[in-house]
């Protein structure tokens, strides 16, 4: 009785992993540590000798493990229903500054500071003055037509969307905030805006800040319609320099004043893009700004690319 009671413990929890397992997989690969450590508190091991199925039951949590620890979306190619459609996607770009684990890419810095309740958050900023820093993310080879993906971060200091933009050329400084490329000569797939403000000058405007109002720098041409644009300080007043907003997620499609529609654009925070051709081009990720990163930057805490 004390087996049988035993393996119906541990059978249980097993295939309660494995289903969510399974539903993480296809959600977030960074819930993957909970999971792992979760079969590990709740899995019941019967060490008696008289029962036959404890060195079994052992052996098959440990290749659980094994599996999970080692499979990735990278190698699984699912899908990710509800932001991407479809199946086959290849993850190319991952970062998720929560995981102590993770580093910086080589052209960016690591920064710390006090978030909520006590805790220490870290992300990634340029470190150069004004410039656009870029990561590089090689594709392996992989045609595809399609990218997908979002970036998740929150605003230091004072960004000015498209309003300081040094150039007309993708490869100047055209915004404060992120790009997605592609390719050498680079071409655009997706930018990340930051405004300074949603009352203040109308050259530092998101399009999509105040209804009433309309920026008076354009959007670049060669960025169109495919942006994402957030102001980074609730309640949407002009900033000072020098400080973090870290309580607004930015192009995170949350936390809108009223009279804004930056969080219905595009549908944040995922982006989908088609694009006009297939290509093995690799990818870019730049963190981008007018200014030096005292007076002004992005700090970017989950970046995730994939491509199909």
């Amino acid at each position: 009785i004390q087996c049988s009671h035993a393996l119906s413990y541990n059978m249980r929890y097993i295939v309660l992993f494995l289903f969510a397992s399974l539903l993480q997989l296809r959600l977030d690969p960074s819930l993957q540590q909970n999971l792992l450590h979760t079969l590990n508190a709740t899995v019941v091991r019967d060490t008696t000798t008289t029962c036959p199925y404890g060195a079994l039951l052992d052996n098959v949590t440990s290749q659980i493990r094994s599996i999970l620890s080692n499979v990735s979306l990278d190698n699984l190619g699912v899908g990710r229903p509800g932001h991407c459609g479809g199946v086959n996607w290849t993850r190319v770009a991952y970062l998720n500054m929560t995981d102590l684990n993770q580093t910086c890419p080589a052209n960016w810095t690591l920064v710390t500071y006090p978030g909520n309740s006590g805790t220490t958050l870290r992300a990634c900023q340029r470190k150069n003055g004004a410039s656009c820093d870029v990561a590089y993310y090689s594709v392996k080879g992989k045609r595809y037509s399609q990218v997908c993906g979002r970036i998740v971060g929150n605003v230091y200091g004072q960004p000015e969307a498209f309003g300081t933009q040094t150039g007309s050329s993708i490869d100047m400084v055209y915004l404060d905030g992120m790009d997605i490329t592609r390719g050498n000569p680079r071409q655009h797939v997706w930018s990340f805006v930051t405004s300074t403000s949603r009352m203040g000058n109308l050259k530092y405007l998101c399009s999509c800040s105040n209804r009433s109002l309309v920026p008076t720098t354009a959007v670049p041409s060669f960025v169109g319609l495919n942006y994402f644009c957030d102001c980074g300080a609730p309640p949407y007043t002009t900033e000072p320099a020098g400080k973090h907003y870290y309580s607004h997620i930015m192009w995170s499609g949350t936390d809108c004043p009223p009279d804004s529609t930056c969080c219905s654009f595009n549908t944040p925070p995922w982006f989908w893009r088609v694009l006009p051709n297939s290509t093995t081009d690799d990818i870019g990720v730049r963190q981008c700004a007018n200014a030096g990163p005292s007076d002004e930057n992005v700090d970017a805490m989950i970046i995730e690319v994939y491509i199909k």
